[in-house]
C-alpha cells in the first residue's frame, strides 16, 4: 500500500517536469533547429550558385549561338559592278577575320520594322570591349549595319552579347595549309575569292565562382566561294 505521502510525491510528479527535463528538451530543440536552419542555409546558397551558373550559361550558349550561327551564314558575290568596284579589295562584300576581330557580309538579317528598305543581307562586326552598359568590364560586343553600302564605315551601334568576357581568340581554317591561321582577309590578296571552312572561337569568360574560364566552339561556314548573284 502507498501512503498519503507517496501518493503526494506522484501527484507532483504528474503535475510537470522538473528542471533537468525542461533543461534536455531545450537542448534537443535547439539542436534540431540549428541543424535545419543550417540544412536551409546551405540548399539557399546552393540554389543561389545554381541560379548563377544557369544565368551565366544560358547567355554564354545564346551569345555564342548566335555568333557561330551568322559566321556560317557569311558570304562574298561576285554580282557587283566593276565600273564603280574595281577588284576584291574594292568590293562591298568581304571577310575580315583577324586574331582579336571579326567583321563580315552575311546572308542572315532579319528585319526589325515593317517597310524597311532592307534586305537579308547585312554587314556584322564582332569584339571584345568595355560595355556599353557597365564600363567597369569587358564584354563580347557585336554591332550590324543592316544595309551593304559602297563604303562601310566603322558601326556605332555597339551592343552586349556575352557579359564580363576578358579576351576572344578567332582562328581560320586554311584548307592549303592544312593548319589554323590567325588572320584571314578577302580585300588582300592571299584570300581574295574564298572564304575559310572553319572559324574556330575561343572566349575567356567566367564561371559560377568568378573565376577564368575558355569556352571553345567552332562554326562552319556554307558558302565558301562566291555567288553570282
Amino acid at each position: 500500500m502507498i501512503g498519503r505521502r507517496g501518493q503526494r510525491r506522484i501527484a507532483s510528479r504528474a503535475l510537470g517536469f522538473t528542471l533537468a527535463e525542461v533543461l534536455v528538451a531545450v537542448a534537443v530543440t535547439s539542436f534540431i533547429g540549428v541543424v535545419v536552419a543550417s540544412t536551409l542555409s546551405v540548399g539557399f546558397k546552393a540554389k543561389e550558385v545554381v541560379e548563377v551558373e544557369a544565368d551565366l550559361f544560358r547567355e554564354l550558349r545564346s551569345g555564342m549561338g548566335r555568333l557561330t550561327r551568322e559566321i556560317s551564314m557569311a558570304f562574298l558575290s561576285n554580282n557587283y559592278d566593276t565600273s564603280r568596284y574595281r577588284d576584291n579589295q574594292d568590293r562591298p562584300t568581304f571577310f575580315e577575320g583577324r586574331e582579336r576581330t571579326i567583321a563580315f557580309t552575311m546572308l542572315g538579317h532579319q528585319r526589325l520594322t515593317r517597310d524597311a528598305k532592307e534586305s537579308d543581307q547585312s554587314v556584322v562586326f564582332y569584339k571584345v570591349d568595355r560595355d556599353p552598359d557597365e564600363r567597369r568590364m569587358t564584354s563580347l560586343l557585336r554591332c550590324e549595319i543592316p544595309v551593304i553600302t559602297e563604303e562601310i564605315k566603322e558601326c556605332e551601334a555597339w551592343q552586349t552579347l556575352v557579359s564580363d568576357v576578358s579576351q576572344v581568340t578567332f582562328a581560320y581554317w586554311d584548307n592549303t595549309k592544312d593548319d589554323w591561321v590567325d588572320v584571314w582577309d578577302t580585300r588582300e590578296n592571299e584570300y581574295p575569292n574564298k572564304l575559310p571552312d572553319r572559324v574556330r572561337i575561343e572566349l575567356m569568360g567566367k564561371d559560377e565562382r568568378g573565376k577564368d574560364q575558355k569556352y571553345v566552339t567552332q562554326a562552319r561556314i556554307n558558302l565558301v566561294t562566291p555567288l553570282g548573284m
